[in-house]
């Protein structure tokens, strides 16, 4: 995803047409539903405010070709294409990597019948953080602490894998995206966003990691937390549209992106 600097500052769109998209960028923007995958936004956003009701599109389903075909490196054997909504029977369709309806925009594998939103289509695949890898998976065999999910209906979904002390830690994309989804609903009510939703409360972070045996939570913890604290955010930029806080959240001695 090309970063804010890079965006065109307009554009058109087919699901909006006869109006052109202007790209609204930091202090401008707040959180919104994009009208194209339905899904939460924050921070960057094409908009159209040109009749009573905005039209908002996060610049990765403004920006996605229809004619394009999309091959995931978690699945290298698929081929996505983009459609304007999920194929008949759409009620029932879900996201594979967070696990949530798909409602609109949504990248589909035919051959798999698979199903991505177009942000979780660009969820990288390693995020290095001060000399920890976080790899993205997509299954897992545990839950993460968060979502104390008994049935394991999330570990059908993706997660990052990282390590501490030698015992494996999974954070459920799922859960990261539920994380952010309370501070996101308040931000939008009030229309005061601007990028909050992106900051991973360490509470938060805590409880996911109460999986951990608590002999295991000696030196080097608390700055575990801080690393799996900033993949969090980092994450949660990603799946809610916002190149800029990801660029935010990464941007501080000792980490960068990989995808």
């Amino acid at each position: 995803m090309r970063q804010h600097e890079d965006l065109p500052a307009e554009i058109s769109h087919p699901a909006h047409p006869g109006h052109d998209l202007k790209l609204v960028t930091g202090g401008g923007a707040t959180s919104f539903v994009c009208d194209g995958c339905k899904e939460p936004g924050d921070g960057d956003r094409y908009t159209c405010d040109c009749a009573s009701v905005s039209f908002d599109l996060h610049p990765p389903c403004a920006l996605a070709d229809e004619a394009t075909t999309l091959v995931h490196r978690l699945i290298p054997d698929s081929k996505f294409l983009l459609l304007p909504e999920p194929p008949a029977p759409v009620e029932g369709t879900v996201c594979d990597a967070c696990g949530e309806p798909a409602r609109g925009f949504v990248y589909h594998c035919f051959e798999h019948d698979l199903d991505l939103h177009p942000c979780c289509a660009r969820l990288p695949d390693r995020i290095l953080q001060d000399g920890r890898v976080f790899e993205l998976r997509r299954k897992t065999s545990r839950p993460c602490g968060l979502c104390n999910d008994s049935n394991g209906r999330r570990r059908r979904f993706w997660a990052y894998r990282s390590y501490f002390d030698g015992e494996a830690v999974d954070l459920h994309v799922a859960c990261m995206k539920d994380m952010a989804r309370l501070s996101w609903e308040a931000a939008y009510q009030s229309r005061n966003g601007g990028g909050q939703i992106v900051q991973a409360s360490l509470p938060n972070i805590e409880r996911m990691l109460q999986n951990l045996p608590r002999k295991k939570r000696r030196s080097g913890f608390e700055q575990f937390i801080k690393i799996v604290r900033t993949v969090a955010s980092i994450v949660i930029a990603v799946i809610f549209g916002n190149p800029v806080a990801m660029v935010a959240a990464i941007a501080g001695p000792g980490g960068f992106l990989r995808g």
